[in-house]
């Protein structure tokens, strides 16, 4: 039973870790989610999607890539401790057809704010690129999904420019 009686000192880290109760998503597991949290449906429109566009500038983030093909599903996990209580996680499912990626499935997360996975994967999908702008506020859930999704695709991030990292709320 949780005992209210406590000094105020005592008390703040609880209170702190009952407010990121409330405001994180927490762990999620189970049934495929997409970058929406929500399950899939039988059709391909359970991964964000990317119109055939090129991007404006051309960019071939698949010679980065230690996979030897053009097309396929791909899945990544990535970890990164925040503290002693708190673990960001994520685990997904990249989908690549012909050196492009077309989707990007959230199989697995903790701690990962809802803005960041939604805004992360169709940034990545829009852009072809990693990495891409972090969303404000929620840096590290960011780069998280970032390299889950590198290490999905067999990319070492070390040799990408990171001139897109400034944060962004948008």
């Amino acid at each position: 039973m949780l005992s209210l009686r406590k000094t105020p000192a005592q008390a703040i880290p609880l209170i702190l870790v009952l407010a990121l109760c409330q405001i994180s998503p927490g762990c999620k597991s189970g049934p495929e989610q997409n970058a929406a949290g929500q399950a899939p449906v039988s059709d391909s429109a359970s991964s964000l999607e990317s119109a055939t566009e090129t991007p404006a500038e051309a960019f071939d983030l698949m010679k980065y890539s230690a996979l030897d093909t053009a097309s396929g599903v791909f899945e990544g996990e990535y970890e990164e401790k925040v503290d002693s209580e708190i673990t960001v996680k994520a685990r997904v499912r990249v989908h690549l057809e012909d050196r492009r990626i077309t989707g990007i499935d959230l199989l697995d997360t903790c701690w990962v704010n809802p803005a960041a996975a939604r805004l992360i994967p169709q940034r990545i999908i829009e852009s072809q690129r990693l990495p891409v702008e972090a969303v404000s506020g929620a840096s590290v859930a960011s780069w998280t999904l970032m390299t889950a999704t590198a290490v999905a695709l067999q990319i070492d991030l070390t040799e990408l420019d990171d001139t897109a990292t400034e944060t962004s709320d948008r």
